[in-house]
């Protein structure tokens, strides 16, 4: 069941990753300390009392094509959840980079067509000044309602990836 096995597979990933030194180790207070955050912030997102945040966007997509937008660095995080909405919900969802969607993309964005569509981004503390521009920049001009600006939390890049 590759669903079921995602925490291994992750797992065993991140702990060949950090065996080779791709990704920086955290020590174990770090990792407790992620684990309770991520903890919390997974309760407080139960859809199963159909209130708070995370129901309130999910009703806001209902009907509509979803775009999903993230700066690189969270990008493999736009991408999972663009496919767990295709997969999951039957819903057309795609996730693209900032800055790349700003070159090609926009243009549809800024369209009357946008507004069929829904927009996710995804951001977080420490992008670049230069991506968080764009951002704002096209927050102030696309057509897309509604628009929901997600902020991944987290100590790490990794937490934020998590988060997501």
């Amino acid at each position: 069941m590759p669903r079921s096995a995602f925490g291994h597979i992750f797992g065993t990933q991140l702990s060949a990753c950090w065996a080779l030194g791709i990704l920086p180790k955290p020590s174990s207070v770090e990792i407790e300390g992620m684990l309770g955050r991520l903890a919390t912030a997974s309760s407080e997102s139960d859809l199963s009392t159909n209130s708070g945040m995370a129901a309130t966007l999910s009703r806001s997509l209902v009907g509509r094509e979803i775009g999903i937008v993230s700066p690189t660095c969270l990008g493999a995080a736009a991408y999972r959840f663009a496919c767990q909405l295709n997969e999951n919900s039957a819903k057309f969802a795609g996730a693209t980079d900032i800055p790349e969607m700003n070159h090609n993309e926009i243009v549809a964005w800024t369209s009357k067509s946008a507004h069929d569509r829904a927009l996710l981004v995804l951001s977080s503390k420490d992008i670049h000044p230069r991506t968080n521009s764009r951002i704002e920049w096209m927050l102030e001009e696309i057509e897309a309602k509604p628009t929901w600006v997600i902020d991944c939390e987290g100590e790490s890049l990794l937490e934020r990836l998590l988060y997501a």
